[in-house]
């Protein structure tokens, strides 16, 4: 019971996340604008690097147009969530 209880909300948490990830996409996603801090539809390094570590060469692999910010639609491909 315990395994069904705990593999269940594994599956909720993360059944939550992509409806609140993709339930608003006429404003961008939540998790692009909660990474998103000053609210400029980018992400700077200095705005990524607080979420997941100061790995500038992940965050230049994911800069796909090497303007030293990520775009709504590359910060998606890097979830694994593709563009919109």
């Amino acid at each position: 019971m315990k395994n069904f209880v705990l593999t269940f909300l594994v599956v909720f948490t993360i059944f939550i996340s992509y409806a609140l990830c993709f339930g608003n996409k006429g404003k961008g996603h939540i998790c692009f604008r909660a990474v998103d801090e000053d609210k400029d539809g980018k992400v700077t390094f200095q705005e990524f690097k607080k979420i997941y570590g100061d790995d500038k060469v992940k965050f230049e692999a994911i800069d796909l147009n090497d303007d030293g910010k990520l775009s709504h639609d590359e910060y998606h491909r890097f979830l694994g969530h593709g563009a919109s």
